[in-house]
Order: structure tokens, then sequence, then C-alpha cells
């Protein structure tokens, strides 16, 4: 047995307290950013851009430390210290975020305020597919970086096919995805259980979750179900409220870092697969809460009809740090058990 298998175990509360400047930092950060995309993206583009531009490098920003950490930190994986080397993935992936949208608009005329969206959706919905659920089973012994420049070929000509297809594929199931995979709940559920019948079992369960997700909200009337969706829309959903938009948003870019960085305490302790199940409803319970206090505060710094809007935008830029605490700097990811669990990470060997 390795010492790092040793050593592990079930988390504490030590592990939360350790985690919690973390996700504090995750908020104040967002909103710092927030504060300086909008007003420098305008330099480039228009007002109503900027604001999609400022969404797109939070969201896209994250997908790019996503795919340097799963290349092995690439290209700075010879750098030794781990803050340099983390503060160094963070402002590369701004960098070519940023770049990317500028270019799009300046460049190639892209109208974001269409398309950032079913950009983002589908761009994450293939890394998803390819990385997250798949573990990049299609690329089996390829090493690391040549592994990453062949999943950005296939998402980047996945994008394109999708966008000029069915257009976006809605993204509602991130907020499932997220939570299940960090806590272990999909290769609890799936173990023992290999590639592809893993994804096929997987998706229609994060799908139907979605579309319970979406029925509730419009049964609590904060989403309306579209059954004539525009053509050009060809799977289109419908639409949230403001207010739904704004939780939907922190949903995103908190179902996935507050796990991480405090190693899924306490849920944790709880066995499987209850731990993932109260884990997944904490989520949504925690992302109303800070909804709910983020709204006045809004109205108080953005006068008028706009303020839930751009605390939509603040709520956004909470993907990429969470994000970027987790993957460029390894906050909480040393190895360690679940309740019940015998192998840190795995359950095949779980009966």
């Amino acid at each position: 047995m390795s010492d790092t298998t040793y050593s592990a175990r079930v988390p504490d509360v030590q592990s939360f307290l350790k985690g919690l400047p973390w996700l504090i930092m995750i908020l104040v950060f967002a909103f710092l950013s927030w504060l300086f995309w909008g007003p420098f993206l305008r330099i480039f583009m228009d007002s109503e851009s900027a604001q999609y531009a400022s969404i797109g490098i939070s969201t896209i920003g994250a997908y790019l430390v996503s795919i340097f950490a799963i290349a092995g930190h690439w290209p700075f994986q010879n750098v030794k210290n781990r803050w340099a080397k983390g503060i160094l993935l963070i402002v590369l992936a701004k960098i070519v975020a940023a770049a990317f949208w500028i270019v799009l608009v300046r460049v190639l005329k892209v109208d974001i305020v269409m398309w950032a969206f079913p950009i983002i959706s589908n761009a994450w919905l293939i890394l998803a597919a390819t990385s997250f659920v798949g573990g990049d089973a299609h690329l089996k012994s390829i090493p690391d970086v040549r592994r990453m420049f062949l999943n950005l070929v296939i998402a980047v000509g996945g994008t394109i096919v999708l966008l000029r297809t069915i257009v976006i594929f809605p993204s509602f199931w991130f907020a499932m995805l997220q939570p299940i995979i960090v806590t272990g709940g999909l290769a609890y559920l799936f173990r023992r259980v290999k590639q592809p019948t893993f994804s096929l079992l997987s998706w229609p369960l994060l799908l139907g979750l979605m579309w319970i997700f979406v029925s509730v909200a419009s049964w609590l009337g904060h989403f309306t179900i579209d059954h004539n969706a525009p053509q050009f829309w060809t799977w289109n959903l419908g639409g949230g409220s403001p207010e739904f938009n704004l939780f939907f948003a922190f949903a995103c870019g908190l179902n996935f870092a507050v796990f991480a960085c405090t190693q899924c305490w306490p849920f944790c302790r709880i066995r499987q697969p209850w731990g993932t199940t109260i884990a997944f409803f904490s989520v949504l319970t925690w992302c109303i809460l800070i909804a709910s206090a983020i709204i006045p505060l809004f109205k108080m710094i953005v006068p008028g009809d706009g303020s839930l809007w751009q605390a939509q935008i603040m709520a956004w830029h909470t993907v990429f740090w969470g994000f970027a605490w987790v993957y460029c700097f390894g906050v909480g990811q040393e190895p360690y058990l679940w309740a019940g669990q015998k192998t840190p990470g795995g359950w095949d060997d779980v009966e």
C-alpha cells in the first residue's frame, strides 16, 4: 500500500475550515472581476457585447484551466513553485479567453450577444462528454499534452457542428454534473462499469435530472417552458426569470469548488448514495440563499432594471475562480476517503 493511500482518511471539520478562506475568495475575486472586465472590454466592443464577453472570459477561462490541468499543467509543468505555476496558469487562461472574445467581435464580427451562450454551452458539453464523464477513454495511452490538443480539435469541430445544427444544447445539466462527479456519486452508482457504458448510463441520468430541475423551476413560476421554440433555436427549453438565471449562474460556479476546496466535508462522512444526494440538494440550497443575499446588494450598487443582470454577470465569474483555486493551486486535492470507501477516488473495490 502506498504512503498516499495509507495516510488518506475521511475529512473532518478541519478540512472545511482549511477550504473556507478559498470559498470566500471565490466571491471576492468574482466581484473584482465584474468590476474590471466590463469597462476593459468596452475598449474593444460595444457595452452589451462587453457584458457577454465578461461572462465568456470566466466560463471559457475555466474551460482553459481545466484542459491545462488535464494536460499536467501545460505549458508550465516544469515550474516547481505551485504558487508561481498557479498564477501563470490563471494569467494565461485570462489572456487567451479575452483574446478569443475580442477576436470574435472585432475581427470575425460575431454577434456574441446572440452567440456567446451557445458557444460556451456547447464547448463545455464536449469537454464534459470526453473528459469529465468520458474519462478520455477515446484517447487511451496518449501523452497528456498531445491528448489535450486532440481533444481541442474535437471540441472546436464539435462546437461548430452543434452551432450549425441544434444551435445550443441546453446547459442546465452542468448544475447536475459537477456535484455528482466531485462527490463521487457517478463513480459510486456505476462502479465497475467501463466505458462507453459508463457514459451511456451517466447522460440519461443527467438529462433526467435536468428535466426535473427545469420542471420544478417552471412549477415555482421561475421558468417558462417553450414547447414551440423558434426554429433558430432547435432545442430551446425556454427561459428563466432574472432570479432563476442568477441562481443558475451561482449553481454553475459553486457546485464544484465548494466541495473540492473543502474535500466534501461534511457530506463525505455520510455513506453513499445518501452523501451525494444530500450534497446535491445542499448545492441548490446555498445557491438560492447566496442569490437572495446578492439581489438587494446589487440593487444598491446598480440602480434600475439592470441590477439583476449585473448580479448575474458577477455570479458567472465564480465559475472561473472556483476552478482556478482547485486546478491551478491544487486546493483540497490531497487524496481522501469517503465514508465506506477503501481507495481514494474510486469505488470499484466496494460492493
